[in-house]
């Protein structure tokens, strides 16, 4: 394992590698539940409804479980999206599918980074929130609240509590979250134990991934988002036929193994050819998801039952196909 995975997997929420449990239950599961208590009163926002919350509980493990399930459902989906990529051999030139397909492996990765820093963009539905306002009222911590929204949540682990806030687009503020965490661990790097230049080496990693994701003005870092509607919704760049303006390699494209080299060994300078930035920004991504998710599992001795019975089984008959 390189350096700089070794480097930036001590930011991470180790114990989610170290579940030994075989539960199914993921993060929004956990809400509903209800096995937390909340830090403060609710505060209503308009109409007396909350969009904010913090919870505080006590069973770390099983928080821990939600997680270690969610982040491996988003890995198996992030590498079968790209490993389903391929050639159509009537449609040689055809990377249409291919650059949504590659778009939601990046997606999909971004979610299980996020898990693995203990954040979460999640959608809670009224039988999420309704458990958080039900034991808010019966602590008299409901502060007025009538009801609190359901939706699309950003959420973040400190210590004991879990801090839940709404967000709008699930896509666009997925790609803001992800931002906001590379910027995190670009600064926390510092922190950590290791060799000098395998830290700078670390935050060049980083810098290069947040930079590409705010191509082009994206001040959200969903600059992927972008290439993905404008190739979905209005059939640009080239990708699909008669492949008009197409500048981009199509065989390169359509690779569909590269995201088990180094995360480095992408060009994320790319300018001018948005496909072929899209291929070597999600394979990035990809990777990045892929060696921090294997070195936390082989350091914590393979212990993990959700990784062993999912994403490294899945990996392993990928392998053997």
């Amino acid at each position: 394992m390189t350096p700089e995975i070794k480097i930036l997997h001590q930011l991470s929420m180790n114990e989610i590698f170290e579940v030994s449990s075989p539960t199914e239950s993921d993060l929004k599961a956990w809400v509903a539940n209800g096995h937390y208590l909340l830090s403060n009163a609710l505060v209503p926002s308009a109409k007396n409804r909350a969009i904010e919350f913090e919870l505080r509980f006590q069973k770390k493990e099983i928080l821990h479980m939600s997680l270690a399930n969610d982040c491996n459902r988003f890995a198996q989906a992030a590498i079968e999206s790209m490993w389903s990529i391929g050639k159509v051999n009537q449609l040689p030139k055809s990377t249409s599918w291919a650059s949504v397909q590659m778009y939601y492996a990046a997606f999909f990765s971004v979610h299980a980074i996020l898990r693995i820093f203990g954040q979460a963009c999640s959608q809670l539905e009224n039988d999420h929130v309704d458990k958080v306002l039900e034991i808010a009222k019966a602590t008299q911590l409901d502060g007025g609240v009538t009801s609190i929204e359901n939706g699309f949540y950003f959420s973040s682990i400190s210590n004991n509590e879990m801090r839940f806030k709404k967000l709008k687009d699930s896509h666009a503020d997925t790609w803001s979250s992800f931002s906001g965490l590379l910027i995190w661990l670009i600064d926390n790097v510092s922190n950590t134990t290791g060799l000098g230049a395998h830290k700078s080496d670390a935050v060049t990693l980083i810098s290069n991934i947040k930079a590409a994701i705010h191509k082009s003005g994206a001040a959200k870092g969903n600059w992927p988002s972008q290439v993905r509607n404008k190739v979905n919704y209005q059939h640009t760049h080239g990708v699909w036929y008669p492949y008009k303006g197409a500048i981009h390699d199509q065989e390169a494209v359509l690779r569909n193994t590269e995201w088990m080299k180094n995360p480095s060994s992408f060009d994320l300078s790319v300018n001018g050819n948005d496909i072929s930035l899209l291929y070597s920004l999600s394979n990035s991504i990809l990777s990045l998801m892929y060696h921090l998710m294997k070195h936390g599992y082989d350091r914590s001795g393979k212990v993990s039952l959700p990784l062993k019975n999912g994403t490294f089984r899945l990996i392993n008959q990928l392998h053997a196909a």
